[in-house]
């Protein structure tokens, strides 16, 4: 039907505008925590690209949900100020027909989401880390300035008096929080040393030469002259061998998740994300024909308030499962359920609305 596909043709419009703004927002929000680690190494243009696209699995998980609920009381909401609606079902069409195209696009992002969440995501983030790890690695070098403090690297200070060659330092000075290689903190000095990388296992390794090593700890000190002294600097994000459970291909949670609380709520979390389009789908076009003419305006601040009911059920899902209160099924699927008798409660009496005649 003509008015269908017109309702349908607004709703994807609006759906792909705000997927876009979410993900370049929340691309931003986290590219500025990241710019402090490789933006000062020379990252180039290709660098952040592929770091844009390796991210956009996990943020899709997000920001589909969001857009499709926002992009259904945005149309909805402009078609009952415009008292679309009332039009509508004063020529006979049902709730039905006119949620009908709302419904069809809950279902098609659902399966998106479901290939984004399920195949996708655990890729793009492991190609996310990688991408950035060979970014720091490759480009070590760039970190350090003649006759400037760096503290780039975690929990450590580097300075350097001058920099004669590539990834050759000279004159260098380095304080480090304790750790598990120096319980206490330290200083390093040493007349020069050489910068090397290993991209591959994401190791970055400064050798010095001719210098001491100067601990503290209470009232007592204590000095190690050496020739040669490799040490290994931290980049600030996981080693590449520690994969977190977003990481994770979907097959091996499954198997393994009753060995950890976290890969059990990654599962879940990964399941019951993308039946949330579904869900607003239904709950949406239901909502909207109840709380009368609101604009989109009013459809904003509606949709912005479900979805922070929404995330506050599902934090405090995940904080009770993370307590041992709770099993991940239960808390990762409880903001669906109660989602769900919701969105029906609403569709019934929408549906039960009927109109003038029926086709």
């Amino acid at each position: 039907m003509i008015i269908q596909r017109k309702i349908f043709k607004e709703l994807l419009v609006n759906l792909l505008v705000i997927i876009f703004s979410l993900s370049v927002i929340l691309f931003m929000e986290k590219f500025v925590r990241l710019s402090r680690l490789f933006m000062g190494r020379g990252a180039d243009i290709l660098d952040i690209i592929k770091i844009f696209v390796y991210i956009q699995p996990s943020l899709l998980l997000l920001s589909i949900p969001m857009s499709l609920l926002m992009a259904v009381f945005l149309t909805y909401g402009r078609m009952a100020a415009d008292s679309e609606i009332v039009v509508l079902k004063a020529s006979g069409m049902s709730f039905w027909g006119i949620s009908r195209a709302a419904v069809i696009l809950s279902v098609l992002s659902c399966m998106v989401l479901l290939f984004i969440s399920i195949y996708l995501l655990p890729r793009g983030m492991f190609a996310f880390k990688k991408t950035v790890y060979e970014t720091i690695v490759k480009k070590a070098s760039m970190t350090f300035e003649e006759e400037t403090f760096s503290d780039v690297f975690k929990d450590t200070v580097i300075y350097v008096k001058g920099i004669p060659g590539k990834d050759e330092l000279k004159g260098i000075f380095v304080y480090r929080e304790g750790d598990k290689t120096f319980k206490d903190p330290v200083v390093i000095v040493a007349e020069n040393g050489v910068l090397t990388s290993n991209p591959g296992e994401g190791q970055i390794k400064l050798t010095m030469n001719k210098g001491l090593i100067h601990t503290y700890s209470g009232n007592s000190s204590s000095e190690i002259i050496f020739s040669t002294f490799d040490l290994v600097l931290m980049t600030g994000i996981d080693p590449m061998d520690k994969a977190k459970p977003e990481e994770i291909k979907t097959g091996k949670l499954w198997k393994e998740s009753g060995s950890s609380i976290s890969w059990a709520i990654e599962l879940h979390r990964r399941l019951a994300l993308p039946f949330t389009c579904i869900i607003f789908g239904i709950l949406g076009p239901a909502l909207s024909g109840r709380i009368g003419k609101v604009g989109r305006l009013g459809g904003f601040s509606m949709s912005m308030s479900v979805l922070m009911l929404y995330y506050l059920l599902l934090i405090t899902g995940e904080s009770f499962v993370k307590a041992g209160k709770l099993p991940a099924f239960v808390g990762e699927w409880a903001p669906n359920i109660f989602f769900s008798v919701l969105s029906a409660l609403f569709f019934y009496k929408a549906y039960m609305d009927k109109p003038i005649r029926k086709f």
